[in-house]
């Protein structure tokens, strides 16, 4: 596998962008039936042995398995520390059976995030993303390889208010080897990965991993997890995983983790990501991204980069959209039909 990173064995003619196209489980930033944040590294298979049409009649599960093997390649080529997350790096028993990651989910050293990025590019995968554009958390960019398809880098995991290079230490500190493909690859410790899911069921408005990862485990694996979270400052977003956000009305990013749980519309997601902001150049930035148009995911949109007419149109829907939101809530306020 190594004499030859670039390419797997099984080739194919079509180069179709499976996020951006219509071929194969295209995904794209919204907000779903129910507010929730759907990014763009979020989109596990469960029908059986799905396969991916922009990269031939290769499993999905089966690409995404060789795909984690390729980073690790070259993360141990170029001394790269990073922790494989999701998917097959699943310890057993920790998710629901029969779910299939349709990409490869890291979480990099931030320091050397560098040398990461030099190490997928030299063969061939492209950034599509950037770590501004990815998510309300600026925590992950997305690389996309025709061959090997989806890597998602993730410099720090949302929930976590520690400093980036500190959670790593943590997360890294009781990591396994667990074999993907056959390769052993570092993987978060069981406490650790009990605490990533239930984050990322959070933010994604509930699913069945806080059954398996949270609900399923005992007293003394739960508190593992409960003194995990305090010691990355993640205690507000488990607890937003797991039923007790209540218990943290105070905190500037309770309204955030209250719209990822429970849906709101766009207004209540830009007032709850004004609460979270903190500091002046954070807010600052934050009015920036609400006046323009994220280009990243209407590239993944179109399936292609988008002419300057499109942007200007996709900028007139947003504002159509907000002024219609804006009268709905004044005419709720003062009882108008």
């Amino acid at each position: 596998m190594t004499a030859s990173l670039g390419r797997p064995t099984l080739r194919t003619d079509r180069n179709d962008d499976t996020r951006a196209g219509t071929m194969g489980p295209a995904t794209t930033t919204r907000a779903g039936s129910r507010g929730r944040e759907v990014t763009v590294e979020e989109h596990d298979q469960r029908d059986g042995e799905p396969t991916d049409d922009a990269l031939g009649a290769i499993p999905i599960a089966a690409r995404v398995h060789l795909s984690h093997t390729v980073v690790q390649a070259l993360a141990d080529r170029h001394g790269v520390d990073l922790l494989h997350l999701k998917g097959p790096a699943v310890l057993p028993g920790l998710r629901e059976p029969g779910r299939h990651s349709s990409d490869v989910d890291v979480l990099v050293r931030p320091s050397h995030l560098p040398a990461l990025v030099t190490a997928l590019e030299s063969i061939g995968w492209e950034q599509r993303t950037t770590f501004a554009t990815g998510s309300v958390f600026a925590h992950a960019a997305n690389w996309w390889h025709d061959d090997w398809g989806w890597v998602d880098v993730h410099l720090h995991w949302p929930g976590v208010t520690v400093e980036a290079e500190r959670a790593y230490d943590i997360f890294a500190r009781d990591l396994v080897q667990h074999p993907i493909a056959h390769r052993p690859c570092p993987v978060p410790g069981v406490a650790a990965q009990r605490l990533i899911l239930v984050l990322h069921s959070a933010r994604s408005g509930g699913t069945t991993d806080v059954q398996h990862a949270w609900e399923a485990a005992g007293p003394d694996e739960q508190a593992a997890v409960r003194a995990l979270a305090v010691e990355l400052g993640a205690e507000v977003a488990l607890a937003a995983g797991i039923g007790e956000l209540e218990q943290h009305r105070d905190d500037p990013t309770y309204l955030l983790w209250r719209h990822f749980v429970h849906g709101g519309t766009r207004i209540d997601e830009w007032r709850a990501r004004w609460a979270a902001a903190r500091g002046v150049k954070a807010k600052s930035h934050l009015l920036t991204a609400a006046m323009r148009v994220n280009q990243d995911h209407l590239r993944m949109e179109l399936g292609r980069p988008p002419t300057k007419e499109e942007i200007r149109a996709k900028q007139r829907e947003r504002l159509h959209k907000l002024r219609n939101e804006v009268r709905s809530r004044v005419r709720a306020r003062v009882g108008q039909p």
